[in-house]
């Protein structure tokens, strides 16, 4: 499907004729691509064609597309893939709605409100990871699995403290469960001087975990990886 700009012809909307959609502006309207106003969005990121989260975004297409009270999917979609009719009961995203994310985010708007910049940020953007997001705001990076002793030492020492259930003269006790719900906790939860692995690999992970884009830096993970994981 073409996707084509039309200028000076009424308000921001779209008209389908001939196979194509044609997206008219107002004359002498500001307008932006979409691409550059998802930039400016703290918690979410544009999809590249590799992206983990394909088959999410085109579950939440196929979603929009049900027939009400039943299990099944309207004959036309509102983006008019040629394939919707074949592909509208698979789970797994198909080239043709990558490739009409990507031509629908080079469409000029006049601003997010419209309908056509909020369709790509549903269907073809996904929540910023928390590497995405520390590094964007901070200096901050992850630590070094097989480095920074010293630093990976203090971490854990953090860690551990935020787990302390009481204190008794040089007596510390630990609470039986952590946040993490590290298989070892029990046995490594007193040891302050050395960092498990298990400790270390729950980091990475996390790293590469997705924020709650409407929490950005109050969601409660990427507050654990900054303070506990970086440097």
């Amino acid at each position: 499907m073409d996707v084509k700009m039309l200028g000076a012809v009424g308000s921001l909307g779209t008209v389908a004729t001939g196979g194509g959609v044609y997206f008219a502006i107002k004359g002498n309207q500001s307008t932006t691509p979409i691409t550059e106003l998802l930039k400016k969005e703290k918690g979410w990121k544009l999809m590249t064609s590799d992206d983990e989260k394909w088959n999410e975004a085109w579950e939440k297409y196929r979603n929009d597309h049900k027939n009400t009270g039943v299990n099944s999917y309207r004959d036309t979609d509102k983006w008019g893939l040629s394939n919707w009719k074949t592909k509208r009961s698979e789970s797994s995203a198909f080239e043709e709605f990558k490739k009409e994310c990507e031509k629908r985010s080079k469409v000029e708007v006049s601003g997010t409100e419209q309908p056509e910049y909020k369709d790509v940020k549903k269907y073809c953007s996904r929540p910023k990871k928390i590497s995405e997001l520390l590094s964007e705001d901070t200096t901050k990076t992850l630590l070094n699995k097989s480095g920074d002793t010293g630093e990976w030492k203090a971490a854990w020492n953090k860690y551990q403290s935020h787990h302390i259930e009481s204190t008794n003269g040089n007596t510390v006790t630990y609470k039986n469960q952590d946040t993490w719900k590290m298989p070892n906790w029990d046995s490594k939860k007193s040891d302050a001087n050395t960092t498990p692995e298990d400790f270390k690999n729950e980091c990475e992970k996390k790293w590469s975990s997705y924020i709650n884009p409407e929490k950005l830096t109050q969601d409660e993970t990427f507050q654990q990886v900054r303070d506990w994981c970086t440097k």
